[in-house]
């Protein structure tokens, strides 16, 4: 938090779903690249950036869901990290070491003009599927999870997650299990908007004022 600023509203977007072909259960996302450049499929990186603005948000508490926030969700792990149509993983069956961090947060609320930043994560989810019977398992920022299912017949996909306070950055690590799938699938995310407190207003205005005053006199 930056010294003489207070947070106003706080908003959290969650179980935002993130993939190579869209980001899924959010219809106030638009504008969404990766890498810089519209989704077109599979692609293998040890960097890869989800650039998108979210829309339709109440940020400064005014009972109106008119401000947007652009930022960059960016996934960073080794060189054979792949975004594909499941979410992020490392190789089939395979989730190591894929770190997930938010940079490049732009935008203010559109009837108070307040700062809008981001907090932290809240919440990250691992995906699995396949057909038969799913054993896979996770951590997230040192929080197992697992999913077991029992084989349906058909293509099956669950999620397991996990709360925790907010942080800048989420792990994902330690895959096991030996049928499906795994992926990153699913991440909470805080934002909030930044106001002056009084006292900071009072001695910005202060200070404009002395500026005031020096200029004039220099100017006689």
């Amino acid at each position: 938090m930056i010294a003489g600023l207070a947070s106003a509203d706080v908003i959290t977007i969650t179980a935002l779903d993130v993939r190579a072909n869209g980001v899924f259960g959010h219809d106030d996302v638009s504008g969404v690249t990766l890498n810089g450049n519209a989704l077109a499929g599979t692609v293998v990186s040890n960097t890869l950036d989800f650039a998108m603005t979210y829309s339709n948000l109440d940020l400064d508490g005014d009972a109106s869901a008119n401000d947007e926030v652009t930022f960059t969700l960016r996934f960073s792990g080794p060189a054979n990290m792949r975004a594909f149509n499941q979410g992020i993983d490392t190789g089939f069956g395979s989730l190591n070491g894929v770190t997930v961090s938010v940079l490049g947060v732009t935008g203010t609320t559109t009837d108070l003009g307040h700062a809008i930043q981001f907090d932290g994560f809240t919440g990250g989810a691992i995906g699995v599927g396949g057909n038969g019977d799913l054993n896979r398992s996770a951590e997230i920022n040192d929080n197992p999870v697992s999913v077991v299912s029992a084989n349906t017949g058909s293509f099956q996909f669950k999620n397991a997650g996990v709360d925790f306070a907010a942080v800048s950055t989420v792990t994902f690590d330690n895959s096991g299990g030996d049928f499906g799938s795994v992926v990153t699938r699913h991440h909470d995310l805080q934002f909030s908007t930044v106001i002056p407190e009084p006292a900071a207003i009072g001695m910005i205005l202060a200070m404009s004022g002395n500026g005031f005053i020096i200029r004039r006199r220099f100017m006689q």
